[in-house]
């Protein structure tokens, strides 16, 4: 299967999954097509870049040095598994998890570096806990959500936990993938530890009234600035015989475009004002106008479930991408999150928006492991800022929820395992991996001084991820989220092409609706309406808004 009948056949796939999942059952074709994908998984194995097989290689349990920060808060997670305090939620998962010893677990995770943790760090951990061992299945990002489904239809059991997005719980609790974990939280679960969510994060897992997961990635878009370059003495006072004011980190899209000219006018070659991770699908250019849209006061749907993308909130929008292209780095319209991490680290620019891990590279932490040292040397450590992103409302791309699979045949010792691994104390550590991509979420890891001692600014770098996630923005949790998601990114790739904003917003309005039909106007008003009580479901709905802003210094 080439590259062209693979993409054929991923989109065909996606289509029997959501004509499943809204009631249309398709099973026939569907168990044909999952026996041609798994005849095509080696293929997709052989894709994958080097480091992925380095990483699917290292499978041993790996701990810092006692006397480092990381090696601190692991031996402090061990010391809560083991010792307690007894009413804490990892102490209480592995004594009720021991009389599960020898059973394995199976549970999914995306291929690559988020495997990690559990191969090197939470699987060994917790078998030499409880005696529990971990079938670690690394799968695509897309798969991520079908095999799930397909296993589900299947009936095989496959799986114990699922790493899914925050967004697919609707689709996968309606289809009975996922199974509810309230009972065992009654039974098992010290509820404090709920509070410790930032409150952006806690609800994220709940649907219809009960709770499908644990939250266990805080994905918060953040600004990523050279601190130098807005520092110095003669760019400044150029920039302000230019403009009359002062070069400051900028607060609005529009004066985020012009500050990014101006660095590029002044220091290019060596230094460009910005870069963007714009290639289609890598990773997509949806969270960057889904924050900017809705910041821009752009609203999704109407009453009646139409799209409103084709507003003058939309042309803003699209016209301030393009004014920010423009002052790019070279190639910026082909640019992946990973080549744009490597423009920064290399000194090439001087603002990047991006996930966390941004932040760690930056500060050559991460490079501190062999598994990611396909990540050059940051040559900007010490001299990068953080900053809520312009416009006031980053959005929370994708994250990932821990969730319980309704066919396994372990439920009780994969919720345990699942309570344990997302524990204050263990959720710790595991998100100070410096080689993981989990990222901080709870509110104990924003304030943790082992955390904020890992590099001389870390304790700004948490600071600042606590505030955007008080003004963030969520991705659609509801079904069809990843076909609303996929007609935005290819919007967006049309208009860096040449097409005109306006025409490209008709057209992807238009691809909104007909997703919207497929599965059912009436089902998804009814989604769209559970989705927009979550706070960060739009920017007059957020945390902060709604009181409950977290103040932290």
């Amino acid at each position: 299967m080439n590259e062209r009948e693979r993409r054929d056949f991923e989109a065909g796939l996606a289509e029997e999954v959501d004509a499943w999942l809204s009631g249309r059952p398709t099973r026939r074709t569907f168990i044909t097509r999952l026996g041609q994908m798994m005849g095509m998984l080696p293929l997709a194995g052989l894709a994958l870049p080097a480091w992925t097989s380095e990483a699917v290689a290292a499978a041993a349990l790996d701990l810092a040095d006692a006397s480092t920060p990381l090696g601190k808060a692991q031996a402090a997670a061990l010391k809560a598994s083991t010792e307690g305090p007894a009413d804490g939620s990892a102490f209480r998962a592995v004594a009720a998890a021991k009389q599960y010893s020898g059973v394995s677990l199976s549970m999914t995770f995306e291929a690559g570096l988020q495997a990690l943790d559990q191969r090197n760090f939470s699987g060994p951990v917790w078998e030499q806990l409880t005696g529990i061992k971990s079938n670690v299945v690394e799968l695509s990002h897309p798969d991520q959500y079908s095999k799930p489904v397909a296993e589900h239809i299947a009936a095989s059991g496959a799986y114990d936990i699922l790493d899914i997005e925050p967004a697919w719980t609707p689709s996968l609790a309606d289809g009975g993938v996922i199974a509810p974990l309230d009972d065992y939280i009654a039974k098992y679960m010290n509820k404090a530890d709920f509070e410790d969510y930032h409150p952006l994060y806690k609800a994220l897992p709940t649907y219809k009234g009960k709770i499908w997961g644990f939250f266990d990635d805080g994905d918060m878009l953040a600004l990523y600035y050279r601190k130098d370059i807005f520092a110095d003495p003669k760019l400044k006072d150029a920039y302000a015989k230019k403009f009359n004011k002062p070069l400051e980190v900028p607060k609005t899209w529009e004066d985020y475009a012009e500050v990014a000219q101006f660095i590029s006018d002044q220091l290019a070659p060596n230094v460009y004002g910005a870069g963007h991770f714009r290639k289609a699908g890598s990773p997509g250019n949806q969270y960057d106008f889904m924050q900017q849209f809705r910041a821009n006061k752009g609203v999704l749907f109407d009453a009646d479930m139409k799209a409103q993308l084709a507003s003058p909130q939309g042309i803003k929008t699209l016209e301030n991408m393009l004014a920010a292209n423009k002052a790019s780095i070279p190639g910026n319209n082909e640019l992946d999150a990973v080549s744009l991490w490597a423009a920064f680290l290399q000194g090439k620019v001087a603002m990047i928006y991006s996930w966390p891990p941004t932040g760690r590279m930056a500060a050559n932490y991460s490079q501190s492991a062999k598994a990611i040292n396909f990540i050059p040397q940051s040559s900007v450590a010490g001299k990068v800022g953080y900053a809520v992103m312009p416009g006031g409302h980053p959005e929370h791309a994708t994250g990932y929820n821990k969730a319980l699979a309704a066919d396994s045949a372990n439920a009780e010792a994969a919720y345990l395992f699942m309570q344990w691994a997302t524990s204050p104390p263990v959720s710790l550590a595991r998100t100070m991996l410096p080689y993981s991509l989990r990222d901080p979420y709870r509110l104990s890891h924003f304030k943790s001084d082992l955390y904020r001692s890992l590099w001389p600014d870390a304790k700004d770098y948490l600071i600042n991820l606590n505030n955007s996630a008080n003004v963030g923005l969520l991705d659609m949790i509801m079904p069809g989220w990843q076909d609303y998601a996929l007609s935005l990114d290819r919007m967006c790739s049309s208009v860096w092409a040449g097409t005109d904003p306006k025409e490209a917003l008709q057209t992807a309005a238009a691809e909104w609706d007909q997703t919207t039909e497929r599965l059912g106007v009436d089902s998804q008003k009814a989604a769209f309406a559970e989705y927009s009580k979550l706070p960060g479901s739009s920017a007059d709905h957020t945390i902060e808004t709604m009181g409950m802003a977290v103040k932290m210094d």
